[in-house]
Formats: C-alpha cells, structure tokens, sequence
C-alpha cells in the first residue's frame, strides 16, 4: 500500500498526452517513467493508496489537480477500496510525526504520518521531492519505506543544487 506524494501525480499528469501541465524541470522520460509507475499502480487491485482519515491528503490532490488531470483520475479509481488510516494533527493544521522529523516540511508531514500508521505495510512513492532525501536515515530508523519512482534523476537533480 501506498502514500503518494502529489508531486508523483503532478509529473504523472504531464506526462500525459493530452496534459495541460509542463512540467518542464523533469524530463520526458523521467515524466514517462513516473506515469508509467501510476498507470500499474492504478491497474494493480492488490495494492491500495493510503489516505489519512479527516482526507487532508485528498483535499491536497483536489488542490493542485482538476478532475481531468490523469493523476487525480488514478486517485479516484483507488478511493474505491482506500485504505485510511488515523493521523493525529496539531494546532497550525500539520500531521504530528515523532520528534526525529520535527525539523521535516510541515506540508509534507501528512503523508509521513500516514505512513507511519503502519510502516511495515505502508511505503511513500516520491517523484521528485529531495527533501525526503534528507530524511532518509530517519525514514529507515522508523522503518518507512520510500519509493523514489525517479531515484537517479532525483539524486542527480539534488546532488548538482548548489
């Protein structure tokens, strides 16, 4: 079961032909790879997208995608069978996470703490936001898995920052 970040639906739906989005810091093939990776997730009834209970993750998607954004489409068809999960939140609107991610991006702390309901059974699929890579000890000393659907574009991308 999966928590998908937004941006992995962001780049899915750019890669899509009819996509109104350039998403023009990701490549091509990257953007292919990524629509790729939601097209067998989407298809793939084993496996189940992971949403928190108050559906503060939808609310996200709903957010930055429209209904004919083919990332939104592939959230949908999941919302079928869902899997929610309890998240507990605090007074500025962010997921509480343990104390190790404190200094984490408060937006993205939803999709952690989602994860971290179940970490033995619930992954995070990232395309290209590094900043999970800079929790990578932390994510591994909790036993979340991430899944870079992107990984060597991404650390590439991040390496060559300044």
């Amino acid at each position: 079961d999966h928590v998908v970040d937004t941006n992995v639906l962001l780049v899915a739906s750019a890669a899509h032909p009819f996509s109104p989005f350039d998403d023009s810091h990701v490549p091509i093939e990257e953007q292919r790879t990524v629509f790729e990776w939601l097209a067998a997730f989407r298809m793939d009834a084993s496996r189940q997208i992971v949403i928190d209970d108050l559906l503060r993750i939808y609310d996200e998607y709903r957010n930055k995608l429209t209904d004919q954004d083919y990332g939104l489409q592939g959230v949908k068809d999941k919302m079928t069978t869902l899997r929610s999960v309890d998240v507990r939140w605090d007074g500025d609107g962010a997921a509480v996470v343990p104390a190790a991610f404190a200094a984490f991006d408060p937006s993205d702390r939803k999709f952690l703490a989602a994860a971290l309901a179940d970490p033995s059974t619930i992954s995070i699929a990232n395309a290209t936001d590094s900043d999970w890579l800079g929790i990578e000890a932390e994510l591994a000393a909790a036993g979340v898995q991430i899944i870079h659907v992107i990984e060597a574009w991404l650390r590439a991308s991040h390496a060559a920052r300044p």
